[in-house]
């Protein structure tokens, strides 16, 4: 059985009316699709966590975008 990692990029706007952009990830073990958080882990001193744009970086570098479901078009 293989394991891919996939990711979508999906538009929505925030509680300012900002528009924004966020990815999706999600794994894929044979025929299921899976998906994945990358967490936030805060420092309990700053409540930052310095390492979370690397960790979805390096997610983001290893996924294959998500292709299109067959068939989800307006005209299909």
């Amino acid at each position: 059985m293989t394991v891919d990692l996939y990711k979508k990029t999906v538009s929505y706007q925030d509680q300012y009316g900002n528009d924004k952009v966020a990815t999706n990830f999600y794994v894929k073990c044979g025929d299921q699709l899976v998906p994945v958080e990358v967490k936030y882990f805060p420092d309990k001193e700053t409540n930052t966590d310095r390492q979370y744009g690397a960790r979805k970086t390096l997610m983001s570098a290893f996924a294959t975008v998500l292709p299109d479901k067959k068939g989800s078009g307006k005209n299909s």
